[in-house]
């Protein structure tokens, strides 16, 4: 029988990834999500899809009941009404893991971030902390990842900024000093797939980075350089990014938040080597942005 997984919001942005990498490698996959009417294209690659809330835990024993490992990469990128990150991230976390146990499940993966835990005045990076407890004191097989921020074709980092720079000839630019080190989604979803019934990464949290840091300015310098376009960048000062912050509060999906600002302050790179050397060599930003911009440019003919 094929080992099974159920990855809980495996219809976003890195669960994607995780998913076309499973089904390659034989795996039976389950994806919970909350509007699995959104993900049906999903269906074609064999997937099997579960309406499931983690805020409440509707449909959470549905979705893991006869799985073997579940990975849950649910997190927030801001809040908005009863979708907060102490919900989604602590409540959420607990409601999984509740679900898993009724399961007698034999693994658990779980997604936090870069800086969980170590950024108090930041909600994010605290509620990210907490669910690591939660994770950690669990009695579960459980493994942990903290990525850097991560990027690819669909990612919420690049994809913004390439995004403004379409429309206009400046870009602002917040903690310009403030170093990443970006982490491809493939790289990430190698991790996690690598991890299914490895007995060896049991009860260890894992720190994903790219092989280079950058200052967020680079960042744009080089997304700016890889689609050929020439843009002024801005630095614009926390005091004013405060106030633009507030404003953005009304608006459905925010460009910037308060916590956001909190988290500019810091920078996000791992401690020691910037990979784990067992899940391979992870890419580096310079070979894999001309792909991912590529798709942006005009065709010619």
């Amino acid at each position: 029988m094929n080992t099974r997984i159920c990855i809980i919001g495996g219809s976003g942005f890195v669960g994607r990834a995780v998913v076309r990498l499973a089904i390659d490698q034989g795996y039976a996959v389950t994806v919970a999500c909350r509007h699995p009417e959104r993900a049906r294209d999903m269906l074609v690659q064999g997937v099997r899809l579960v309406r499931a809330d983690v805020t409440d835990g509707r449909g959470l024993d549905d979705a893991v009941g006869d799985a073997d490992t579940v990975i849950n990469l649910v997190g927030l990128l801001f809040e908005r009404g009863r979708q907060n990150f102490e919900t989604a991230h602590v409540r959420g976390t607990e409601h999984i893991l509740a679900a898993c146990k009724r399961a007698h499940l034999r693994q658990y993966l779980h997604m936090s971030a870069l800086g969980a835990g170590r950024i108090p005045a930041s909600s994010y990076a605290r509620t990210k902390g907490e669910a690591e407890g939660r994770v950690r004191q669990s009695g579960l097989q459980w493994t942990i990842f903290r990525p850097s921020v991560i990027y690819g074709r669909d990612d919420s980092f690049f994809n913004r900024f390439r995004g403004m720079s379409r429309v206009s000839p400046i870009l602002p630019v917040i903690g310009g000093d403030t170093r990443f080190q970006p982490v491809w989604v493939n790289d990430v979803a190698r991790a996690f797939v690598m991890s299914v019934g490895n007995r060896h990464v049991a009860e260890k949290a894992f720190e994903l980075g790219g092989p280079g840091i950058y200052p967020f300015r680079e960042l744009l310098a080089m997304l700016m350089r890889a689609l050929g376009r020439r843009r002024m960048l801005v630095s614009v000062p926390f005091p004013i990014a405060t106030l633009i912050a507030a404003l953005c509060r009304l608006l459905p999906n925010p460009p910037l938040t308060r916590d956001q600002l909190v988290l500019l302050r810091h920078d996000n790179v791992v401690e020691g080597d910037p990979f784990p050397a067992l899940f391979g060599t992870p890419a580096a930003l310079e070979s894999v942005l001309p792909e991912l911009v590529a798709a942006d440019q005009p065709r010619v003919g």
